[in-house]
């Protein structure tokens, strides 16, 4: 092999080797990023009160996105510090069915605090919070489902006819007379 063929071989492990330390050191930076935010989250929600504190404002009708404004954090970091510990996602969803008892509530007081010029605009607002508790708790906010039941009255007169057996005796006396057959 000629040296320019070497120079070639080796130039090549040489920027392969450069991009494996370059993607390296991306991993690591990205994952450096991950910890600090996770960290950040952390630092944050026990600031707040811990997820106790988390849970309960939750379930007292506060929305998620409100909850991350207040302790100061984004809904993405929110989630994925609920997805780290599988119980907090239980927590969660509890809290959720107690804060549809809260939102439905506050549709009580907001109707009765309404006065003449602002009736539509707390209607509005009820129903909203109506709306939300449904879905957050649809056994007892949702609307209840009917079963259907559909009954064809023609056809049900129509089978009822063709099961009739039906004696017909001709008129005049005569089994085979033309008028009672034709």
């Amino acid at each position: 092999m000629s040296d320019k063929g070497i120079r070639l071989i080796t130039d090549m492990g040489d920027e392969a080797a450069v991009k494996a330390v370059q993607l390296k050191r991306q991993l690591t930076e990205a994952a450096l990023a991950a910890k600090e935010a996770s960290t950040k989250t952390n630092r944050a929600i026990h600031a707040f009160g811990g997820e106790g504190k988390i849970f309960e404002a939750v379930a007292s009708g506060q929305t998620i996105d409100s909850l991350c404004g207040t302790v100061g954090i984004s809904s993405g970091s929110f989630y994925d510090w609920l997805e780290k510990v599988p119980s907090r996602a239980e927590s969660l969803v509890r809290a959720r069915a107690r804060g549809a008892h809260s939102l439905a509530e506050q549709t009580i007081s907001i109707a009765d605090a309404a006065t003449r010029d602002d009736v539509q605009v707390a209607k509005l607002r009820s129903d909203n919070r109506w709306r939300l508790a449904s879905k957050l708790n649809p056994e007892v906010y949702g609307d209840k489902q009917q079963p259907l039941i559909n009954i064809d009255l023609g056809s049900m007169a129509l089978d009822a006819l063709r099961k009739r057996v039906i004696d017909v005796t001709p008129v005049n006396g005569l089994a085979n007379d033309p008028i009672d057959e034709g």
